[in-house]
């Protein structure tokens, strides 16, 4: 079994809780460094937070949830390691287990972020 941090999930991204509205903590927030959340790709990457949305809003889950149980059923032999300091995120995280993806559900939201640029991708230097 592996494990993977998921630090743009973890971070509000995919949430929707960070827009490109969102200041961060100057001297100690490692979000000032990721790529994905500088103010211009976290606004490109706003129809994917959209999709998620929509998509956790017909299952009656967060897209907090909807990110890591899609995580989950892509990579089952990895464990995902959401980071935070909030307990409330802690547990909402914790509920992504209850938000269980079936093969149709999976392949509907695998085609829906297919579709969409992802703006910002770590290793590519995405300022």
């Amino acid at each position: 079994m592996r494990s993977v941090v998921s630090p743009a999930s973890a971070s509000g991204l995919l949430s929707g809780k960070i827009t490109p509205k969102t200041q961060f903590e100057k001297n100690d927030d490692v979000r000032n460094w990721v790529p994905q959340l500088s103010r211009r790709n976290i606004q490109g990457n706003q129809p994917i937070v959209e999709m998620l949305r929509s998509f956790a809003e017909k299952k009656q889950a967060t897209p907090a949830r909807i990110s890591l149980a899609w995580m989950l059923h892509k990579y089952p032999d990895v464990v995902p390691i959401p980071g935070s300091k909030n307990k409330e995120r802690i547990i909402e995280n914790l509920g992504a287990a209850e938000a269980v993806l079936s093969d149709e559900e999976f392949s509907e939201l695998e085609n829906a972020l297919n579709s969409l640029k992802v703006y910002g991708h770590r290793g590519l230097g995405g300022f």
